[in-house]
């Protein structure tokens, strides 16, 4: 060992402190790459370790760390990390098993770690700590390794304190087999000793002995060994003198209570989706319940008609006897007047007949009855006159007027009787029946899509709608693949030529594969009445390949989002990749393609066309979801069909008009074929009757006597002809009103002897009001009629309620279907069965009156309870840390007015200014709006959205996305919420301010800043009475590595006056500058990479000659 001398001028300083704990000396035994035993004497005066990197100085340091630092602050080779956030590979088990490289493992590809010890071993570290007055102290961690196991759990070890002259190789029997703490305390029965990761004694035992204020004194010491570069105030004391805030472990429990909270609210939500869709299974039972009582009632009405009829038309038939037997007595008496009025004529008219005949009258007698034949004559000729006009009128012909027109007409009707009429013509029907049909077609078409929204036939959405039912699942996890494929706006042109590509796979079923045996089942189980293709998919579906063309139908067709589309997708690829081809030419390029006019290449040698229909008949098209397109085109082709249907039946009709007067007029001709001129010659006729009247003239003219009684008898026909005429009036109306009587007497019987169920009064209201809307007077002509009306009217309106009841039952069966899909739990006691309604009911009653109001009342309670205990807490933290981070300042300042900054009355004191960034102002805001509020009167609207911005912010803080991370810390970390600026002062008055953001010399910010740093330091390590630290050992790795010579030089003087003992390690680029400030330097080199070298050069300041000094030795 050499002893070097140089020049101080700072004689007066007593640089070994006397009184002062100072480390002074390390032992360690199997630690990194240092085997065996390895012992380091520690200059009072301060000590350097120097060497290349990968050495082994930062081993040394992370000794002296592993012994004096709680785990839970330890981190070992800090300052290789450069501030940054990532872990260090350095553990305590790689430095016990000395882990040394790391080499590829091609077999298990990763890395593998190569150690120096990978058999059971052990390990230690003692720090021995001298005050030049006291009775040494001893402090030393021990560590076991059993077998080859090499995870941290398996790591025993034991911290142990003492006084005296103890060395570490003297507790070796009691830890190489294994540590035994029991035969240690025996052989060391006054040193505390402390196992199994507890070691909270052996810390305050530490705290005790040195005269920290606490065991945080620990950890900035820890800290303080890893500060490098330290370039502004709010570096220094966010990480070195200020703890991570209370603020994340809030957080935390935060993120973990909110577990609970959110599993509440999804419980609540979970209820109100189930009331949702309970709610509609609700309203189609009403509508079911409903159409059923209309049903029943209408059922009901309809069977009382008759009973409430036959009761009716009793008490009709009573109330119509007296009024009958009243006009029948009426009538008995008018017909016996009229019989006496007859006889008195009769008796009138023979008296005058026989005076007639006393004058002279029998000639007149026998002339009045040729003028009677003669009228009767006429009046026969006059009928049979009009019968034929009114026939040959039918057909537009002129009635004959003489006996050669007649001739002539009876032998045209002899030709045109036996004229054979054909029937209409068959196209002629065909072509109205095919209109009629098209146009039903076509209606059924667009009532189908505007109920359905489907371009697909109404029938294989009934047959999807019967298996969905079947099988207990929404309609829409069962759809066509045709519903899910959309041909793209921009490729519309090609939509008719696609849609004969697909046109198989669009009315394809898909079913799931754990869905199928049920959708199977159903299938067979009944006549669907149309063809139904089902494929079932798989849950897993490989990716497809890619298109063999860029002109593939594949680019010009979307599929919709979902569980089926990977699938769609890949059928697509597999089976329709078709080239979409300008011109048919361009075929013989490609494998399949397809053309614009709807030309299909199927294979190499298949062509197909298919022009039944047109290629942009937008009716035939079946893809896509949107029904517009097809709908327009239907409505046109209804225009179109309506328009032919108005047509052929024009033509039908005109066909039958036609066909219909060709045998009127057939008919008309033979029936005059059958008369004869004699049977209508009106003239003739007219002129016999004249001519007798004159004869009769004539004959009564050349009598007086006689012509008057010719006048009486005339009188007294005409007198006969009115009684008589009288008289069958008056006996009509007398057998009318007697059949009347009898007819309602017979009712009155048949009706009292049939046995009649009686009407409730309910319904016999109700049927009065509906016979009365019928007609207002009613009476027993009437009453069946009406009866019949109100029949068919509750007929209809019976038939109209069962198809509302079976709409609505489709209605129930689907909406059970969906919320059993939903929720088979709650629904695993019912069916989609119309008779399990009530259970329906029942369930949803029960959500309503104690399920969700109970799971919200705990949700709010919950809700309130997280906010307040939680949430209110984190806000009063993140509220509150600028005040307690200006407390915790306190102590700093009243170290830094312990020594004076510049000159000799200029002291510095730390100022804390709040600075939080909108970022941290949205954060609290957004607390508050957690917290603050009437939680008495809130609604279930204020709660959610109060719990919507719980949830937003939670999501946040629990979220392990980068961008989270990065922001939880910014708002979390109430050191970033503050900055620090220093007053320096003179006789309390502040001369200059620091702010940790002005731009000051790097000199100038070096030395405030680690002027601050002492200070802390002092505080933390001195009494209250004082001047020096009673603990002056400061370790720093890498110290100054990035530092000028001035910068090293004006930190070591600060800590100097300061009155630190400074252990440093750094590279040997600043021996020179650091060589005033320690008393020894070690050099640690390590050529091999697995074994570390010692060796030192000690400095002496109190003589100029060359001391020998104990050379750093290995005694293992």
């Amino acid at each position: 060992m050499t002893m070097l001398t140089f020049p101080t001028g700072d004689a007066e300083i007593d640089l070994s402190r006397p009184g002062q704990w100072r480390l002074a000396e390390v032992e360690l035994v199997n630690w990194g790459t240092f085997s065996g035993h390895v012992a380091v004497d520690v200059a009072r005066a301060g000590h350097l370790f120097t060497g290349a990197s990968g050495s082994g100085k930062s081993s040394l340091l992370d000794a002296i760390a592993a012994v004096l630092t709680p785990d839970r602050w330890l981190r070992l080779n800090a300052a290789a990390q450069d501030g940054s956030s990532r872990l260090s590979d350095r553990t305590l088990m790689s430095y016990v098993r000395g882990a040394w490289n790391k080499e590829a493992d091609e077999t298990a590809d990763r890395a593998t770690t190569t150690y120096l010890r990978s058999k059971a071993t052990w390990s230690g570290v003692l720090l021995r700590y001298e005050n030049l007055r006291e009775e040494p102290v001893a402090v030393m961690r021990v560590f076991h390794a059993p077998g080859s196991r090499t995870e941290p759990t398996a790591l025993k070890d034991a911290r142990i304190f003492l006084r005296g002259d103890v060395g570490l190789l003297d507790v070796r029997p009691h830890i190489e087999g294994g540590i035994d703490a029991r035969r240690m305390s025996k052989a060391f029965p006054d040193a505390l000793i402390t196992t199994g990761g507890r070691h909270g004694r052996f810390h305050e035992r530490i705290v005790r002995q040195f005269g920290f204020r606490s065991d945080a004194t620990l950890q900035l010491l820890h800290k303080t060994q890893s500060a490098k570069n330290l370039g502004t105030l709010d570096a220094l004391f966010r990480g070195f003198m200020l703890d991570q805030p209370g603020t994340f472990a809030r957080a935390d429990t935060a993120v973990e209570q909110f577990i609970e909270l959110d599993g509440a609210h999804k419980h609540v939500v979970d209820l109100r989706n189930q009331s949702d869709a309970l709610r509609k299974v609700d309203d189609a039972i009403t509508a079911f319940d409903l159409a059923g009582a209309e049903m029943a009632g209408a059922a009901d009405l309809h069977d009382a008609v008759e009973p409430f009829t036959a009761t009716l038309k009793l008490k009709l038939a009573q109330d119509a006897a007296g009024p009958a037997r009243a006009a029948e007595a009426r009538a008995q008496s008018e017909l016996r007047d009229a019989e006496r009025e007859q006889q008195h004529a009769h008796q009138a008219l023979e008296t005058a007949r026989a005076r007639v005949r006393n004058e002279g009258g029998a000639r007149v007698e026998l002339l009045e009855e040729r003028i009677d034949s003669a009228k009767r004559d006429e009046s026969t000729v006059r009928e049979h006159r009009d019968q034929l006009a009114a026939e040959l009128a039918r057909i537009g012909a002129p009635t004959p007027k003489s006996s050669p027109q007649f001739a002539e007409l009876l032998a045209t009707a002899v030709i045109e009787s036996a004229r054979d009429v054909p029937p209409v013509s068959f196209e002629v029907r065909d072509s109205a029946s095919h209109a009629r049909k098209t146009l039903d077609e076509i209606t059924r078409q667009i009532a189908s899509l505007r109920d359905h929204r489907s371009n697909l036939d109404g029938r294989l959405l009934n047959a999807r709608r019967f298996l969905a039912a079947a099988v207990g699942v929404p309609e829409t996890t069962l759809p066509f693949a045709g519903e899910l494929i959309t041909v793209t706006a921009r490729d519309a042109e090609w939509r008719g030529a696609i849609e004969r590509v697909m046109a198989s796979f669009a009315t394809t079923l898909l079913v799931r594969d754990d869905q199928l045996v049920a959708a199977r089942r159903a299938a067979e189980s009944r006549t669907l009445g149309v063809r139904l293709v089902i494929e079932a998919v798989p849950h897993a579906v490989d990716e497809p390949r890619r298109p063999r063309d860029g002109r593939s139908l594949v680019h010009r067709v979307s599929v919709s989002d979902g569980p089926f589309a990977a699938y769609i997708r890949k059928r697509i690829m597999s089976e329709f990749d078709y080239a979409c081809v300008s011109h048919p030419d361009e075929l013989d390029d490609v494998e399949r393609g397809v053309t614009i006019g709807g030309l299909v290449k199927r294979s190499s040698r298949r062509y197909e066309k298919d022009d039944r229909f047109e290629v942009g008949d937008a009716t035939r098209w079946m893809l896509g979801g949107d029904t517009e397109a097809r709908l327009d085109a239907l409505l046109a082709r209804l225009r179109d069909a309506e328009t032919a249907v108005a047509q052929t039946a024009a033509r039908d009709a005109r066909a039958d008009t036609e066909r219909q007067e060709a045998m009127t007029r057939r008919d008309v001709f033979a029936r005059v074929a059958t008369f004869t001129w004699e049977r209508i010659d009106l003239v003739a006729a007219v002129a016999t009757t004249a001519e007798r009247v004159d004869e009769l003239r004539y004959l009564t003219n050349e009598s007086t006597s006689l012509r008057d009684a010719q006048d009486a008898a005339e009188r007294a026909t005409l007198r006969q002809n009115d009684a008589d005429e009288q008289h069958r009036r008056v006996l009509g109306d007398h057998a009318i009103a007697r059949e009347k009587l009898s007819r309602i007497h017979s009712q009155i019987a048949e009706l009292e002897a049939a046995t009649v169920a009686p009407v409730g009064e309910v319904f016999a209201i109700a049927l009065e009001t509906r016979f009365r809307a019928d007609r207002r007077s009613i009476g027993l002509e009437t009453v069946d009629e009406v009866a019949r009306k109100v029949q068919s009217a509750l007929s209809k309106e019976k038939d109209a309620a069962a198809s509302r009841a079976a709409d609505a039952e489709a209605r129930f069966a689907g909406y059970a279907a969906e919320f059993r899909f939903g929720w088979r739990a709650a629904s695993a006691d019912l069916t989609a069965e119309i008779g399990d309604r009530y259970g329906y009911r029942e369930l949803r009653e029960g959500i309503l009156a104690r399920g969700l109001p109970e799971k919200e009342a705990e949700f709010r309670k919950l809700l309130r309870e997280r906010s307040q205990d939680v949430v209110a807490h984190l806000l009063s933290d993140l509220r509150d840390a600028p005040g307690l981070i200006r407390e915790r300042i306190l102590p700093v300042n009243a170290s830094l007015g312990r020594s004076p900054f510049e000159g000799t009355d200029r002291f510095l004191e730390i100022d804390v200014k709040t600075s939080r960034t909108p970022e941290v102002d949205e954060f609290l805001a957004d607390l508050r709006r957690i917290v603050e509020g009437n939680w008495a009167d809130e609604s279930a609207v204020g709660a959610e959205q109060r719990f919507a911005v719980l949830q937003r912010v939670i999501g946040r803080l629990g979220s392990k996305d980068r961008v989270d991370t990065d922001w939880r810390t910014r708002v979390l970390d109430t050191r970033l919420h503050v900055s620090f600026l220093a007053r320096e002062k003179s006789g309390g008055r502040v001369v200059r301010v620091y702010d940790s953001a002005e731009g000051l010399s790097g000199g100038q910010r070096q030395k405030l800043v680690i002027f601050c740093l002492a200070a802390a330091l002092r505080y933390q390590l001195t009494e209250e009475e004082d001047d020096l630290p009673g603990f002056g050992s400061i370790v720093l790795d890498e110290a100054f590595d990035k530092a000028d010579s001035k910068y090293t030089r004006n930190a070591m003087d600060i800590f100097r006056e300061f009155g630190f003992h400074m252990i440093l390690a750094t590279p040997q680029k600043l021996l020179q500058t650091l060589e005033p400030y320690v008393g020894a330097i070690t050099s640690v080199s390590n050529p091999d990479r697995n074994a570390s070298l010692l060796a030192n050069v000690v400095f002496s300041v109190e003589t100029s000659e060359v001391a020998p000094t104990s050379h750093a030795s290995s005694r293992a």
